[in-house]
């Protein structure tokens, strides 16, 4: 068994996070497996640091890049050929995509070579009948939660499709004072801040914007925001213009988010459309509460005031209210946090989910 796995390159998100760690494991476990990128960014400068090994293979115009359908098919046809060559030429047994683009770019000549496609869905799909015909570009489906699953087209049969939480290195946990110290000394940050973070993506649909508005109508002047993530420099420069004072900071990409999280005093996830929320369970791993929008897939991993805290999506006082029941509870919150780091450490490891994948490896191939 032969294992690729292609990206596009122009972003680093969870989703390459959770194909690194799988891609450790298949290579602990002695099952070959290769990366491929189309565009030189973010991904290779990243995978460059951590040295992790890639193939360069350049492809301008993937597959779903204009939501035009008739587009769609047309840059499926026009990259057919020479990713169909590849497969055959590399002997790839499994493709496994992780990314919208991939997935249509990737899968259609992979059905038509010897190997099998699996397609792993990490958002929602809208309920558009145009995607009863991914049915037919797959071997198997994956999804990351039961509010993505739940969304995948009901002509797909349930032997096609299954359900794998994401992994997490939930054995490497960084030391709470020295990452305190780290944050304080890097972005100059008083000594008894109350600091809290959102650590992702900048995109719309995050509702990073609704933290700092939320936080600008609570006047406590030991509270700071950490933004840690990159985006669009429209959106984030917006961020910035809401941002009007010394309190909110912005680092940009940061290569080791884990070390971050372990020093921050709160986790704040605002999406109310989060397909799974990775941030949570990293937080939970490092011992991090957690303060997420009652919505989405926080709902499949946060159980209120027992592993982490809920609000009301967009409502500022509920908001509040939890923001001081986490600042101002200490004993609760510790005995929180020490629940959500066993719970989440018992079910989201690397090799549970290895196993898993697999699994539906070995059933694509038969």
């Amino acid at each position: 068994m032969k294992v690729l796995f292609p990206f596009v390159g122009d972003s680093v998100g969870g989703s390459h996070h959770s194909v690194i760690e799988l891609y450790r494991e298949l290579r602990k476990n002695d099952i070959p497996s290769f990366l491929v990128v189309h565009k030189k960014g973010p991904l290779t400068l990243f995978l460059d640091d951590i040295g992790i090994p890639y193939e360069y293979m350049p492809i301008y115009n993937l597959a779903g890049e204009n939501p035009n359908i008739f587009l769609i098919f047309y840059s499926m046809l026009t990259n057919f050929f020479r990713i169909y060559r590849y497969i055959s030429c590399n002997k790839i047994s499994i493709v496994h995509g992780n990314d919208l683009r991939i997935n249509l770019t990737w899968s259609l000549p992979t059905r038509f070579s010897r190997a099998s496609y699996i397609w792993h869905q990490r958002t929602t799909l809208s309920n558009s009948y145009y995607w009863n015909l991914i049915n037919i570009l797959a071997d198997r489906f994956v999804t990351i939660s039961h509010y993505v699953h739940n969304t995948l087209p009901s002509n797909i049969q349930d032997s096609k499709k299954n359900l794998v939480l994401n992994p997490f290195d939930t054995l490497t946990i960084y030391d709470k004072t020295e990452s305190r110290y780290h944050i304080q000394s890097t972005y100059n940050l008083p000594e008894k801040a109350f600091i809290v973070g959102y650590v992702g993506r900048l995109v719309e649909w995050k509702n990073v914007d609704s933290i700092i508005k939320f936080l600008s109508a609570y006047s406590n002047t030991s509270l700071y925001l950490l933004i840690v993530g990159t985006g669009k420099d429209k959106y984030v420069s917006n961020l910035k213009k809401l941002s009007n004072n010394n309190s909110i900071v912005f680092t940009g990409f940061v290569n080791n988010p884990s070390k971050i999280i372990a020093g921050l005093d709160l986790i704040i996830a605002p999406s109310n459309t989060e397909p799974f929320g990775r941030t949570l369970v990293e937080a939970m791993i490092q011992k991090t509460p957690v303060l997420a929008s009652r919505s989405g897939g926080h709902m499949e991993i946060i159980k209120h005031e027992l592993t982490g805290w809920l609000y009301n999506n967009g409502d500022v006082e509920n908001f509040i209210t939890q923001l001081e029941n986490i600042m101002n509870r200490s004993e609760i919150v510790e005995k929180v946090v020490q629940n959500a780091h066993e719970f989440s450490c018992s079910k989201y490891s690397s090799f549970k989910h290895y196993k898993n994948i697999v699994n539906i490896y070995h059933r694509s191939n038969n």
